[in-house]
């Protein structure tokens, strides 16, 4: 339950992404979106030609203009689910698109059916790799959100690689990590572009715990706090207690944030993502590890450290439990969080 909102630089991967890159003849997602539009106007039939279907997709057709479509594409966390709920009559609308040859097909007249939404915000072809427009890879290269916000365990990292195809040849691969849709774009098709409704998520936490279940009041990722607002907390702190008899971890959770709301909302996704029974089943290990560092180097190994190579403390830090320690860094590698609030507890001497 990390925070990936980092203010005025979001805000402009947020700005380029909707407007694109003109210096490198990049298309924004605006004017993509628009296209989308006007070809599904230009090919689609209806599949009722009655009178109040025909009036409603001439007023959608209306609605969506630039202007418009960079407001669906931009809006705040806050204005997501409100903003589905004016298109909400548009939400089950089908035409017919004018299905595109197949060499082995004789009927070039087949059409499919596609909901007019779906056309229009479509996710697929969005992580589709192009040069020419923004995509799903720049969006997370460009975010730079190296690990799942939802659980800070897994990596959601991407490059390019090569890989042989069927034919034996050597193609290029574009790997990154899944977007979850906050808001499931199977109940909101809407916004299933928009930037703050993407957050860059590990499969376990998109798939398997979140799918198109209803956020229900969780954390968004994109909510601007710092990354103090909950900590782990209730970890033994001697070594008599760590490897006893009775050596089970059980975590606990204090909710720091001055806003009730936030509390509650890290508290819900806790228990929506089943945080602590994940931590507390699979990473045992890892957690008796690093209170057993903890307690094996004192703060006199780090100022060590820093002194014999001339780092400051959170190089320091990095360079001996292999995460990182500023809020804003959380991200980039897994267990960080976890981590930094173990040693925190253990009474670690930050300077």
């Amino acid at each position: 339950m990390l925070s990936i909102n980092f203010g005025t630089e979001t805000k402009e991967i947020c700005e380029t992404y909707c407007d694109g890159i003109k210096s490198e003849k990049r298309k924004g997602m605006v004017d993509w979106v628009f296209e989308k539009k006007e070809k599904l106007f230009k090919e689609a039939k209806a599949l009722n030609e009655n009178g109040n279907l025909k009036e409603k997709l001439e007023n959608l057709e209306k609605q969506l203009t630039k202007e418009k479509i960079n407001t669906i594409l931009s809006c705040n966390i806050q204005e997501l689910k409100t903003i589905n709920e004016e298109y909400k009559e548009y939400k089950e609308i089908k035409v017919k698109i004018k299905k595109k040859s197949d060499r082995h097909e004789t009927n070039t007249d087949k059409y499919i059916e596609k909901h007019v939404l779906n056309f229009i915000f479509n996710y697929d072809s969005f992580r589709k790799q192009s040069k020419d427009r923004i995509n799903g890879y720049w969006l997370s290269e460009q975010l730079g959100i190296q690990c799942c916000p939802y659980c800070n365990r897994n990596y959601t990292t991407s490059h390019q690689t090569y890989y042989k195809n069927k034919n034996g040849n050597s193609e290029k691969k574009f790997v990154f990590p899944e977007f979850d849709h906050f808001y499931p774009k199977k109940n909101y098709p809407l916004t299933a572009l928009s930037f703050y409704n993407l957050i860059p998520s590990c499969n376990i936490c998109n798939t398997h715990f979140k799918n198109d279940r209803d956020p229900a009041e969780i954390f968004h990722p994109y909510t601007k706090v710092e990354n103090n607002h909950f900590n782990f907390k209730g970890f033994p702190n001697d070594v008599a207690t760590l490897y006893g008899a009775d050596n089970k971890i059980t975590l606990d959770f204090d909710y720091n944030s001055s806003k009730d709301e936030i509390n509650k909302q890290i508290e819900k996704s806790i228990e929506f993502f089943g945080i602590k029974d994940i931590y507390e089943k699979c990473h045992s290990d890892l957690i008796k590890e690093i209170i057993h560092k903890k307690l094996a180097f004192s703060d006199t190994y780090i100022n060590i450290l820093q002194s014999t190579y001339n780092i400051g403390f959170e190089e320091a830090y990095r360079i001996l439990f292999e995460v990182y320690f500023e809020d804003d860094k959380l991200h980039k590698r897994p267990f960080s969080k976890l981590k930094k609030d173990i040693l925190k507890e253990l009474g670690i001497n930050i300077k």
